[in-house]
């Protein structure tokens, strides 16, 4: 079984807490996005809040949050962010595995200046050096579109990524350009971009991109683990007529696999997805 929720780490009178964006198609990576998660920051603040259509993840120190049919991203995350009982979030995507610690003191003083300055987002990738009238700051107002990011790592005032989200139906690349066709129209709506112009917040690798990709496939070989390749194929990589030919049969074969695993999981484990066994843990990794 996993340990017991561990205490509140963040500084008093804070009410921070992690959000993961997901949903069923992606719950086969849940277990290694909290085990990496949970390695690198054990004290995390809990509960953490996942967001997901029908299956849940099995850890006492994880809330997950069910919205039902997979409409659109947004329509799961305006939905499943008004059930997030914290001001502010900082929002993760399960395909990116963290993998190094995170320097908290650090995040924590960013959250702290957002918060100060009535701030709706900021990232936790370095994007731009400080403004030129302000050496010294740690976050400034976005000013431009190349200042923006994605979601797989930021602090977001949890009331505001819903509206924005609730807006209307997108998927997770288009609400990114959404985003950065309001900043290009001057719509700042209090988002501010990371000033440290060095990797120094969050480090993590990308190991899905609908299938495994090959740093995913090495990332987890390096920690002693391996992905069930039957529930998502790590097929040739190349861009010779043979590996899209591969690459196209193959994502026939994964949406049916998905669905395969999902209905099972649902009507044998209870909807469960359960953490990954110890026995699968080698002792290097754990």
């Amino acid at each position: 079984m996993p340990p017991a929720a561990s205490p509140n780490t963040t500084p008093p009178g804070t009410d921070l807490r992690v959000m993961v964006a997901s949903c069923d198609a992606y719950s086969d990576v849940w277990q290694f996005f909290f085990h990496f998660l949970f390695k690198f920051w054990p004290d995390v603040p809990t509960p953490i809040y996942l967001i997901s259509n029908h299956l849940t993840y099995d850890d006492p120190r994880v809330i997950t949050i069910k919205v039902g049919e997979d409409k659109s991203w947004t329509d799961g995350m305006a939905r499943g962010l008004r059930q997030i009982p914290s001001e502010y979030v900082i929002s993760f995507l399960d395909d990116f595995l963290l993998k190094q610690p995170l320097p908290l003191d650090d995040i924590f003083a960013v959250y702290g200046e957002l918060k100060k300055r009535n701030g709706n987002w900021c990232n936790l990738k370095p994007m731009a050096p400080p403004p030129e009238d302000q050496p010294d700051a740690l976050i400034a107002p976005l000013t431009n579109i190349k200042q923006s990011a994605g979601f797989h790592s930021g602090l977001w005032r949890t009331q505001y990524l819903a509206d924005l989200c609730a807006q209307r139906d997108m998927n997770i690349w288009h609400t990114e350009g959404y985003i950065r066709e309001r900043i290009n129209g001057g719509q700042i709506d209090g988002l501010f971009y990371l000033t440290r112009n060095k990797p120094w917040l969050v480090s993590y690798v990308e190991v899905i991109k609908r299938f495994w990709k090959k740093e995913g496939i090495d990332f987890l070989a390096q920690h002693g683990l391996k992905p069930d390749l039957w529930r998502r194929p790590y097929p040739p990589q190349g861009a010779d007529p043979f590996s899209r030919f591969a690459r196209s049969i193959l994502k026939r074969y994964t949406s049916w696999a998905v669905a395969r695993d999902v209905k099972r999981r649902l009507a044998d484990q209870d909807g469960k997805v359960l953490p990954l066994p110890q026995d699968r843990i080698p002792s290097s990794a754990a």
